[in-house]
């Protein structure tokens, strides 16, 4: 297993590098930005009240689809797992709060029950994720819309689960308390433990996997089963903090969470997943929008803005890519000084 992982990534350690990280300057620009310049007020009440829940959905969104772009794919069906999520868990308890453990168990069937769909069909057939992910979310949109029906006989959550899902320590939301602890879980998986670092080989490259000798079909499919996990975390979550979920719940995350993937420095050609710079980049992107909404601005400026962030943040990923500023270097002097094929982590 070692012998496959250093076939991979090489069997020297990575030089110690110190490096600007990028995402989280732009953050600590918007948020200056807004609040000086703008005057807009992101850390009263008010603001946090509505930011905190928010960011924390669309990290765990923006986790979720990081995933499948480590593959070097795209899961165009999150939106629809999401609004059938909030379906189910208003028809399933019935408002019953007694009937939430189970309602939340067949969710998780449900959703997990999905990336293993789409999983098989893009690694076993070998069809690009963009359409598959897109027909199979037609699909549950169609299913959604069936089962919920045109009246619902109830139009709320169990108040039990809404008020875990609106609860705050502080004037921080409980969703992005777990938003954080998942990222940090995810963070430390994918940087210790063997698994993570095989699923991460599967990502990298399929043929260069299976030549090490490793199920690399199956390592992939394991990521699309994590991310349809972290999918179903989002989902109840965000059902039980608008209390009636209805058919436009998953709308905000078909693009956005691909743009704060990509603001996090991955690459749409696969790669290793970057926790961190993933929620950093979901982050920059909530509070982006919070601001142009409170200066007035209308949600088309808002996806405009989101546009051109993408754009600018994959000219400068282009341009700086192997910028480092070396401090120190550990271990005996690397043979090879081509810099080009080392990969970043």
């Amino acid at each position: 297993m070692k012998l496959a992982l250093d076939r991979l990534y090489g069997s020297r350690r990575p030089t110690a590098r110190f490096s600007v990280p990028g995402i989280l300057m732009a953050n600590v620009v918007l948020i200056v930005v807004g609040t000086t310049v703008l005057g807009v007020d992101l850390f009263g009440h008010a603001s946090l009240s509505t930011l905190t829940p928010t960011v924390g959905v669309m990290v765990l969104a923006s986790l979720a689809q990081a995933f499948i772009i480590g593959t070097g794919g795209i899961d165009l069906s999150i939106p629809a797992q999401v609004n059938l999520v909030g379906v189910m868990l208003l028809k399933v308890p019935e408002g019953d709060s007694g009937r939430m453990p189970q309602s939340l168990l067949m969710t998780l069937v449900v959703c997990l029950a999905v990336g293993l769909v789409n999983g098989l069909v893009v690694e076993f057939m070998r069809l690009d994720s963009l359409v598959v992910t897109l027909a199979s979310g037609l699909i549950i949109s169609g299913i959604t819309q069936i089962y919920r029906g045109p009246i619902l006989a109830v139009s709320n959550v169990p108040g039990s689960w809404s008020d875990f899902a609106g609860d705050s320590v502080g004037q921080v939301s409980v969703i992005l308390l777990l938003a954080l602890v998942v990222t940090a879980l995810v963070a430390a998986w994918l940087r210790f433990h063997t698994t993570a670092r095989l699923v991460a080989a599967g990502s990298v490259s399929r043929a260069a996997a299976e030549m090490s000798g490793l199920n690399a079909t199956r390592l992939r499919l394991t990521a699309w089963l994590v991310s349809s996990g972290i999918v179903w975390l989002a989902a109840i979550l965000l059902a039980g903090r608008v209390r009636t979920p209805d058919m436009t719940l998953g709308d905000p995350y078909l693009l956005s969470p691909i743009v704060a993937v990509v603001l996090g420095g991955a690459a749409l050609t696969g790669g290793r997943v970057r926790a961190g710079s993933t929620a950093l980049g979901a982050v920059f992107l909530v509070v982006l929008d919070h601001v142009l909404r409170t200066r007035g601005y209308s949600s088309g400026v808002s996806m405009a803005f989101q546009g051109v962030v993408l754009c600018v943040g994959l000219a400068l990923m282009m341009t700086s890519k192997g910028f480092r500023l070396p401090i120190f270097r550990s271990g005996p002097p690397a043979m090879n000084t081509d810099t080009s094929s080392t990969v970043s982590s």
